[in-house]
């Protein structure tokens, strides 16, 4: 793949010791049928070979390379530094450890064209959740292209629809933005960003057509039990948005974080971790009734919780 001198997406992937799966990742951005692309690789100091094998396809001239010299939590100062070095309109992030079908990024090359005429920074494909060699399809969501800002929130609201390689924003929105949050959390900080720019944005685009899968069984982030110890990020998440909001979006928007940060408790207390704190940050006039019923299995005590769990529902 030679490099575009103007491509139209950015492909940015951050590596952190993901040698066992960087070659398929990448040879499945390698395949994309919309060709007019860069691929952009942030290495977050890796000792495994991931680098050595970065070089190989560097010296290829299938990807561009930038090497950090510490890792960042969350990999999200490496995306951001990715971000910063594009030559695209549009970024889209893949993990390295994950992979996209081959019609990625002409789906969302598609979206952009049927809405062409519309402000839109922000397109989602569908993706889904892959454990060995099971697939989870994606939640069957009612909404199908343009979103209100009400809408985008209602879904996030119900369910995290979007993921971050299912993700294409706009190349200067997101650096106008301030890009993921760097430093500060070692997971979740995905989620307070897009509810914070789900919340910016006057509309969104959804395609319920499934792009990619997030393989959870490769996530060191996720079954890294240390990243679970603080309160979900996206308790922050309220801080300065937008004053315009009304106040269905703002119900939606804080509906969100009632359920990340829900879903983190029940995380926390199947680990016999403390979960006051996660309660606590709770917006109580916006707690639905399943979430109300959520909350009440995380009071119960260690002997009751994981069969009123499989009573109530196992996801959020």
């Amino acid at each position: 793949m030679e490099h575009e001198i103007n491509p139209f997406f950015s492909v940015v992937v951050p590596v952190y010791n993901k040698a066992k799966y960087l070659e398929e990742a990448l040879e499945s951005l390698y395949a994309q049928r919309y060709a007019n692309l860069e691929i952009i690789a942030v290495d977050d100091g890796s000792t495994d070979g991931s680098w050595e094998l970065l070089e190989r396809h560097r010296d290829q001239g299938r990807i561009r390379l930038y090497r950090r010299d510490r890792p960042g939590p969350g990999g999200y100062a490496a995306r951001n530094h990715g971000a910063s070095m594009a030559r695209g309109k549009w970024l889209v992030f893949q993990d390295a450890d994950d992979w996209c079908a081959d019609d990625h990024l002409a789906e969302f090359h598609a979206s952009m064209k049927s809405t062409e005429a519309r402000e839109i920074n922000l397109y989602v494909n569908a993706y889904a959740k892959q454990w060995g060699d099971t697939v989870h399809p994606a939640i069957a969501f009612p909404h199908h292209g343009e979103l209100t800002r009400q809408q985008g929130l209602e879904l996030f609201a119900r369910s995290d629809y979007i993921h971050m390689n299912g993700a294409c924003i706009e190349r200067q929105f997101f650096l106008d933005s301030g890009g993921f949050p760097e430093g500060i959390y070692r997971r979740g900080g995905d989620v307070y960003y897009w509810i914070r720019t789900l919340a910016s944005m006057r509309r969104t685009h959804y395609n319920r057509k499934v792009t990619s899968h997030w393989k959870i069984d490769n996530c060191g982030i996720s079954n890294n039990l240390s990243n679970l110890v603080n309160t979900h990020p996206a308790r922050d998440a309220l801080e300065g948005l937008p004053h315009d909001l009304t106040w269905k979006e703002v119900y939606y928007a804080k509906k969100a974080i009632n359920r990340k940060l829900i879903s983190w408790g029940v995380e926390k207390k199947r680990h016999g971790m403390a979960i006051a704190e996660d309660i606590k940050a709770l917006h109580l006039e916006a707690l639905s009734f399943r979430q109300i019923l959520h909350c009440l299995t995380l009071l119960l005590p260690d002997n009751l919780f994981a069969h009123c769990r499989t009573l109530v529902g196992k996801t959020l």
